[in-house]
């Protein structure tokens, strides 16, 4: 049976990544290599996820549906349907070969699996709602299945309307193998701030109220490493900053304070 690829903090750092530096001992590059390819693959899974509403927004029978994406032997899928409160019902499957053409997926998939991604993802969402409600900020959801057969949603700020970028605010909630019993909730929201995109500039990542680097920070840091010249978060033991080099190529350094 093929599964669904798991994306433990445990595996090698792959070509996406960019090259993480390390200035002191202290600073666990380790642990931040593992996060920093967590954060690849959930840009990759908003990128595929984005691709497939983009696509079948435009179609009546499938404007309403959600989206949540995964990965599969090398190749991205993305799961279209209705969320009921807390079920999702799956109505459409699609993959993406190299070139990110989309098409209808005919092969095998583990329907019991899907169904409780799909699941997981319908109860967050139920809720997560009070917070959608009371912010006034939109986000994205990541589903994602752990290696303990758990599976985690995650939310992060999309980008804004307005043109903003938002940081210090993420939320994961944990459930069991069937995507309907929460076994636990974790969260980080303080200082959030939104930052304007647009003249490249320096751009520090305020968490010095907390030991080091949260999954959220990578993210945003990776996500729009583009749009400034370097990023750096700033927490209460050390700085990471990502920067560009002259040959294009991207890098973290890391400094104990």
């Amino acid at each position: 049976m093929r599964k669904i690829l798991l994306f433990p903090f445990l595996i090698p750092i792959f070509a996406l990544m960019a090259s993480a530096q390390t200035t002191s001992q202290a600073f666990d590059t380790l642990q931040f290599n593992k996060q920093l390819e967590f954060a690849n693959h959930l840009i990759e899974y908003e990128f595929y996820t984005q691709l497939a509403e983009s696509e079948f927004s435009k179609l009546p029978e499938t404007s309403d549906f959600e989206w949540f994406s995964y990965k599969e032997n090398n190749t991205w899928h993305a799961i279209g349907g209705n969320n009921t409160g807390n079920t999702f019902a799956i109505k459409k499957h699609v993959s993406f070969d190299s070139l990110h053409t989309i098409s209808d997926y005919t092969g095998n998939s583990n329907t019991s699996e899907l169904d409780a991604l799909g699941s997981a993802l319908a109860n967050a969402d139920t809720r997560f709602q009070v917070i959608r409600d009371t912010s006034s900020i939109y986000f994205n959801a990541f589903v994602i299945s752990n290696p303990d057969q758990t599976i985690s949603v995650w939310y992060f700020p999309a980008f804004q309307p307005s043109g903003q970028a938002i940081y210090g605010c993420e939320w994961e909630y944990i459930f069991g193998n069937t995507g309907k019993n929460l076994i636990s909730q974790n969260s980080y929201a303080k200082s959030v701030t939104g930052v304007w995109i647009g003249q490249p500039r320096e751009l520090w990542l305020n968490y010095r109220s907390i030991d080091k680097p949260t999954i959220g920070s990578v993210f945003f840091a990776q996500y729009f490493r583009d749009y400034f010249t370097r990023v750096r978060i700033d927490t209460k033991n050390s700085t990471s900053t990502i920067s560009k080099d002259a040959n294009g190529n991207y890098s973290w350094t890391h400094k104990m304070k």
